[in-house]
């Protein structure tokens, strides 16, 4: 009878230190976890005429599935060497207008919200996205897409250069840089643009500074063929743009 309130004593004894050494463990096990977290300043320049820099806060998180795709989204069939997503974004340009002061009388425009539909593959040592997005806010119902070759630099610092060629329906360079007849003036004229196409190139860069903090920029350079570059409100052929920040993981 002693032995067996022996072995009850020492399983309730085990039984509790087992009860208090999970949630431990557990939460040990959380610490760990790298938080992952930072703040960029982005900056870009306006393609309309009379429009403001934009310099702008940005939340930034480093990537870790090294797929490198750009805005909020959500994998949905993922592997080692490719992954198809879904997600949502905003155009590249300023509904706006960067807050052109000569611009103001025209029509005001509403915010764009995309949804993204894409895949990513990786080759050696680089990494092919392609990725199409489409207004479901009923801004201008338009769609566009993306393609991108990122080559991968690494040592203690990652340079990852990178050239896409974009596409832009007309829906979405006429909304944005067409002039309808009752914004003509003196000095703009009517203009309906048609689909366009884009160019960009561009370099980031992952710096660690400790363990804990590492330093991420970039900067870039987009050109835009005629559709958009020949509307009366655009005074730029190319445009840059570029953003620097810290993560702490």
């Amino acid at each position: 009878m002693t032995n067996k309130k022996t072995v009850l004593l020492k399983s309730a004894i085990l039984c509790t230190a087992l009860a208090y050494s999970i949630p431990t463990l557990h939460a040990e096990t959380e610490q760990k976890k790298p938080l992952n977290l930072g703040l960029t300043v982005k900056v870009q320049e306006s393609l309309f005429s009379g429009g403001d820099t934009t310099i702008r806060p940005r939340p930034a998180r480093l990537n870790k599935d090294g797929f490198y795709i750009e805005g909020a989204v959500l994998p949905f069939q993922a592997g080692p060497t490719s992954t198809l997503y879904g997600g949502i974004g905003f155009d590249d340009w300023s509904h706006e207008r960067n807050d052109s002061n000569e611009l103001q009388d025209m029509d005001e425009l509403d915010r764009a919200i995309n949804l993204r539909v894409g895949g990513a593959w990786k080759l050696p040592s680089a990494v092919v996205s392609a990725d199409l997005a489409g207004d479901v806010a009923g801004a201008h119902k338009g769609f566009q897409t993306k393609v991108r070759y990122t080559r991968m630099l690494s040592s203690n610092t990652t340079f990852r250069p990178y050239a896409e060629l974009q596409w832009f329906s007309a829906d979405v360079t006429d909304y944005y840089f067409g002039v309808n007849a009752n914004e003509v003036t003196t000095g703009r004229s009517a203009y309906e643009a048609d689909s366009t196409l884009g160019a960009k190139a561009g370099i980031d860069i992952n710096f660690p500074l400790s363990p804990r903090w590492e330093l991420v920029a970039g900067v870039s350079v987009t050109g835009y063929d005629s559709g958009i570059t020949d509307s009366p409100i655009v005074d730029k052929d190319i445009v840059w743009g570029g953003g620097i920040g810290l993560v702490y993981k």
